[in-house]
């Protein structure tokens, strides 16, 4: 009972913590891997984002003043050609490539209101974006994670160009622009704008589902590998509690059992069941009591065994003290006995007696005078035996000796 009840205890409490703890850090994987997981993708939207701001600044500063410098000659002014006029165009073209390449899902575009090819054109949450920023000239960043479809992506998107004066050729109206891109994009879209005016953004997408998967994957193969170590650890754990803790205590409590049920063994020590320390000290412990209460309990057999003697001897003695006093109350008893029954017999002299003071001869209610002994005799139980004292012997005999004279 005790190592089932001990077992159970143990088992439970070990399989609790070990679950909290088991909880606590695949959480804390899944939760760490998914912000590494935005990290990188942070990361690789900033190599993105500088990437092709790099192709703009080069298109800007380069390419196009080279090309424009060396066919402004023979360019009909109503010439366009995206492929290296549109550094918009170049990046997009540049983007699909890429995807096409390394077979990435990521999104980028810039994106507009009214954009110019209808693949820039913003969208919901692209277009709050840019009309946040026209309204907040201090905004020029903004990152979350979005739901797309049921798939998460880490959005960042981030303020694009400003129209320049440059620029208002192709922007200002259709009739201003090149032909060949009015007839290329039509006389709608992307017109109107105005110098200063910030027309565009960079939104970039991330896709987060593998990296998620992977954390939920690492988070599974943690958790499974977390099962397999407490398997082990409660095996390992259970055999060693079982080898020095609770076979030791159930051999403790057989021994502690006999002595109750033998009291002959009271005294006797438990060898060391274990190496344990703490039951070690607990044998040593009960090995005290034990020899304690043996030495108290016969200790207490011999005072019982003097008290018991003491008291039969007093016992003895009173009852022979009983005895003297039975025998005496007995005598008393037959003394006063025979003194009621001389007090039955005794007649009293009451009254005043009248006596003669110098013959002591006592006068009778008839007038007479009777000898005192004579008296005595009529008038009570009692007896006289005639003799002489010494006083009177010397009188008479001194008489004696007058007569004889």
């Amino acid at each position: 009972m005790l190592r089932t009840t001990t077992r159970k205890m143990f088992l439970s409490l070990h399989v609790f913590l070990f679950l909290i703890v088991s909880a606590a850090i695949i959480l804390t994987v899944n939760n760490q891997q998914r912000a590494q997981a935005l990290v990188e993708a942070q990361e690789k939207a900033r190599l993105i984002l500088d990437r092709n701001l790099a192709i703009h600044s080069y298109f800007s500063n380069q390419l196009k003043p080279q090309i424009f410098h060396l066919t402004d000659k023979y360019r009909p002014e109503q010439y366009f050609d995206p492929v290296w006029m549109s550094s918009t165009y170049a990046v997009r073209e540049i983007d699909l490539y890429n995807k096409a390449f390394s077979k990435s899902d990521i999104y980028y575009k810039e994106c507009a209101i009214n954009a110019r090819s209808p693949r820039n054109e913003a969208d919901p949450v692209e277009r709050a974006f840019l009309e946040e920023i026209r309204k907040d000239a201090g905004l020029s960043v903004k990152s979350f994670v979005r739901q797309i479809d049921g798939k998460p992506f880490f959005v960042v998107m981030r303020r694009g160009e400003s129209m320049e004066k440059s620029c208002l050729r192709c922007h200002s109206t259709p009739a201003a622009a090149p032909a060949d891109m009015v007839a290329r994009y039509g006389p709608e879209r992307s017109f109107s704008r105005q110098d200063g005016e910030l027309v565009s953004a960079i939104s970039i997408r991330i896709p987060l589902q593998e990296a998620y998967a992977n954390a939920n994957k690492l988070s599974f193969e943690l958790c499974l590998l977390l099962l397999a170590i407490l398997g082990v650890s409660s095996a390992a754990q259970f055999l060693a509690m079982n080898r020095m803790l609770l076979n030791p205590l159930t051999d403790l409590r057989d021994r502690t059992d006999a002595i109750l049920r033998d009291e002959s063994k009271l005294g006797q020590d438990i060898p060391q069941l274990s190496r344990a320390e703490e039951l070690k000290e607990l044998t040593a412990t009960f090995n005290d009591l034990s020899r304690h209460l043996r030495r108290e309990k016969d200790g207490l057999v011999e005072q019982v065994q003097e008290r018991t003697a003491e008291l039969e001897s007093a016992n003895k003695a009173l009852e022979e003290d009983v005895l003297v006093r039975e025998q005496i109350q007995l005598e008393l008893a037959a003394k006063v006995a025979q003194l009621e029954q001389a007090l039955a017999k005794v007649r009293t002299l009451e009254g005043i007696l009248p006596i003669c003071s110098y013959c002591k001869k006592i006068r009778t209610d008839e007038e007479s005078w009777q000898q005192l002994e004579q008296y005595i005799i009529e008038h009570s139980d009692a007896h006289f035996s005639h003799g002489i004292c010494p006083s009177c012997f010397k009188e008479l005999k001194e008489g004696f000796k007058k007569l004889e004279r």
